[in-house]
């Protein structure tokens, strides 16, 4: 049988990259203050087997981010969200960890269009 599941995204590459629109650099900062701030939320929410809450945040990630040109976050909060469906905490922390690294390192290059 072949495996269907997602391929995970490329949290790990180094350096990792994300290609933004120019206009969105006032927002960028906000942005990513968001998104620590959710995976401090979602890890809080997997210790107390909270995956609604997870997938709710998971969701929202997953619009906002591929909104603002960052792919991989798009990717994992997919993987997060089938996580939370499954109730998987050891997959959603896996994955917390990753997202809170990739934060911490990407390197964002704002591009006119």
């Amino acid at each position: 049988m072949r495996d269907t599941s997602p391929a995970p995204p490329d949290l790990e590459s180094w350096p990792p990259v994300a290609h933004v629109d120019a206009s969105f650099e006032p927002l960028i900062h906000k942005f990513m203050t968001n998104r620590k701030k959710e995976i401090t939320i979602m890890a809080e929410a997997v210790t107390q087997d909270d995956f609604d809450t997870i997938l709710k945040i998971a969701h929202g990630m997953k619009g906002v981010s591929g909104s603002y040109g960052f792919p991989a976050l798009t990717a994992a909060a997919a993987l997060l969200e089938q996580a939370a469906k499954s109730a998987d905490g050891e997959s959603i922390n896996r994955q917390l960890t990753a997202l809170a690294s990739y934060l911490d390192r990407v390197q964002i290059i704002y591009e006119e269009s």
